[in-house]
């Protein structure tokens, strides 16, 4: 049976940073990890009696297992750890899991929740300990279909890594695939995982009751490793849900870099808010739901982040802000982040970015592209902060916001700004459709739209926006550049539903006067259908990434695809070669462009491993060219120039 393989070097999308109108847009990640199952050739089991090994013996049946072993857990057994990962040779797999079959589980490609949790064997850490820890350069271990969970409070119920200073001692590729993971459920633990190591990928995975009383607490958190997979969870956590950075990294140099987070739902349950009904009685420390202080190269797509409030923060939902640790890394920096297509609603505030670490010496944040995202629900009465839908500080770097749809008709503002001593360089805000709020776009010290724009954003693209509330006389239209679109109220923009704001269907109607108006072309604010899909998927816990059930003894996998196009960039034609894959036909080859929508060639002509595309119809810009490899894409980006 053919299997994905769990990484490649080569990347599935091998994109190159490209520039459009002047404006530079981030580079994707370079190293991309699949997180399917692995295979493996061999079972060997644990339980109480009658296996190769008693349930006292899981550290003896780890430490004796050979790559390419599956090791089967009784069902419904506790296994107390910490249990240590050592090094191993060889590239193949140890998978553990619970040994009840795959229809007992989850569904490939459906999420774990904590109804499962009879049935599934249980990793246990014991009080300020961890259930899993890691040897250096300990490699290739699955974990699937299990419960892990602690005592009491622990500091890390899975810890991945020990402090190692030097790239190749950290351990590596790890894979946790439809696991229950929590803390203590009254006295919290301060983190789920900690994923100091490379190529580490969290999929269909519910992690819950992280929490700490006045110190940050995370689901998932990394500061000294690379690479990462967090595709299809939900995530709780007091502090941060999820945060990079945040603690020196112990090897020289090292930024996050190739960090994939798409279709997560991220959330604080009211349980720990103190004014709701629900509140269970212990003051949390609460801070965000997302936050990068050390990251590079970041796909953040299709996520719901939900319920968040001003407590130990000023309630933003999301944190692009880079932190050198008191300037022990000064090499840290925020950059080459795609935030798309997500749902941010029921917070404070939303987007804060931030391009230096305060005083500190900082390489400044930049190529930041945030587009067809919807924030609404910021409400001040309801969730504290200042109603800020976007913060940008102190001079960050093509800063592109384009396509979006901003609800906040309670807010403040829809764009906040500081830091005069360095203006924002290469901002562009186009085609979103927002709420204006109380003061609109607004910096320190100056006052709404065009003076502030000229303080903080100096060479700024701002056009064809459509800013609703906050406009009672036609005056107030002179406090903006013109090319941009005041309806006063919201309700007479045209949406479909727009619901006073809460859960509506942001949709354009076809006689909404506001149809076509963006710059290309298209309905200004986020493409909603293609946004609720996504949206969808991260609550229900319904997403496809592997296309086949693993049985616990497989074959081994096929070679990845490398996909290579040329030239690139390229004007009208564009020869497409492929490697390690059979041969090529024109229905296998589709082409998107970079709001996801499908394009279609005026002609594909095949020949065994190549294939000629005429694109000669399609605007210039960037695209992505699939090819179809079995049961996964391979993808490459293309970009079409106007002068080639």
């Amino acid at each position: 049976m053919n299997r994905c393989i769990f990484y490649c070097h080569i990347s599935l999308f091998l994109l190159i940073q490209f520039v459009a109108n002047g404006q530079v847009y981030p580079e994707m990640p370079q190293e991309w990890l699949d997180g399917c199952l692995p295979a493996t050739q061999q079972n060997i089991t644990v339980c109480s009696s009658g296996c190769n090994y008693t349930n006292s013996q899981l550290q003896i049946a780890i430490d004796q297992a050979i790559p390419g072993t599956t090791i089967l857990l009784e069902s419904g057994a506790t296994y107390v750890g910490p249990f240590n990962l050592p090094e191993k040779n060889g590239d193949g797999w140890i998978v553990i899991r619970t040994n009840i079959s795959d229809d007992q589980l989850p569904p490939i490609n459906t999420r774990m929740d904590p109804s499962y949790a009879p049935v599934l064997a249980k990793l246990e850490a014991k009080p300020t300990l961890s259930a899993i820890t890691t040897s250096s350069r300990a490699h290739h271990y699955a974990f699937f279909g299990l419960e892990i969970r602690s005592q009491g409070f622990s500091w890390n119920v899975v810890t991945i890594g020990n402090g190692e200073s030097i790239l190749e001692d950290l351990p590596h590729d790890f894979l946790f695939d439809r696991i229950y993971l929590h803390g203590h459920s009254t006295l919290g633990s301060r983190r789920g995982i900690a994923m100091n190591g490379r190529r580490i990928a969290v999929v269909h995975s519910w992690i819950d009751n992280f929490k700490e009383q006045g110190a940050d607490s995370q689901a998932l958190c990394a500061w000294n490793g690379t690479t990462f997979k967090i595709v299809n969870n939900r995530l709780e956590g007091a502090g941060e849900n999820i945060m990079f950075g945040g603690a020196k990294t112990q090897v020289p140099d090292m930024l996050m870099a190739d960090i994939e987070f798409r279709n997560n739902h991220v959330v604080k349950p009211f349980s720990w808010k103190a004014d709701h009904p629900d509140y269970e009685g212990t003051h949390w420390s609460i801070k965000n739901l997302f936050e990068l202080k050390n990251a590079t190269r970041v796909w953040v797509k299709g996520n719901v982040f939900e319920q968040n409030w001003a407590d130990a923060q000023t309630g933003f939902a999301i944190l692009l802000t880079p932190r050198t640790e008191q300037g022990t890394c000064p090499w840290i920096t925020v950059s080459d982040v795609t935030f798309e297509h997500n749902i941010i609603r029921h917070t404070g505030s939303g987007i804060n970015i931030a391009a230096r670490d305060n005083s500190l010496p900082t390489i400044p944040t930049a190529r930041i592209w945030i587009h067809d995202n919807l924030v609404e629900d910021i409400n001040g009465l309801i969730w504290g902060g200042d109603g800020r839908t976007l913060q940008v500080l102190s001079g960050v770097v093509d800063l592109t916001v384009d396509h979006n749809t901003f609800i906040n008709p309670y807010g403040n503002t829809f764009v906040t700004a500081d830091g005069i001593a360095f203006p924002n360089i290469n901002f562009v805000f186009t085609n979103n459709i927002t709420s204006h709020g109380v003061y609109g776009l607004h910096g320190s010290g100056k006052g709404v739209g065009n003076s502030s724009l000229t303080a903080y954003f100096p060479d700024a693209v701002f056009q064809r926006n459509v800013i609703g509330n906050g406009f009672s006389t036609m005056a107030n239209l002179s406090n903006y550049p013109a090319d941009n679109f005041f309806p006063g109220a919201m309700t007479s923009i045209g949406f479909t539903n727009y619901n006073n704001g809460l859960n509506g269907d942001y949709a354009l109607l076809p006689n909404s006067p506001y149809s076509g108006v963006a710059t290309d072309g298209n309905d200004p604010g986020a493409t909603m259908d293609s946004l609720i899909h996504f949206a969808d998927s991260a609550v229900s816990g319904d997403f496809l990434l592997c296309d086949e059930i693993t049985p616990i003894i497989s074959q081994t996998p096929p070679l990845p695809m490398q996909l290579m196009l040329f030239p690139n960039p390229g004007r009208d034609h564009v020869q497409l070669a492929c490697s390690g894959s059979s041969m090529i036909h024109p229905d296998q080859i589709r082409i998107l462009d970079i709001y996801g929508r499908q394009c279609t060639p005026n002609v594909v002509i095949c020949s065994g491993y190549q294939c000629e595309l005429n694109l000669l119809d399609l605007p210039t810009g960037a695209y992505f060219i699939q090819v179809l490899n079995g049961n996964q894409y391979t993808s490459a980006m293309w970009v079409k120039g106007s002068g080639y």
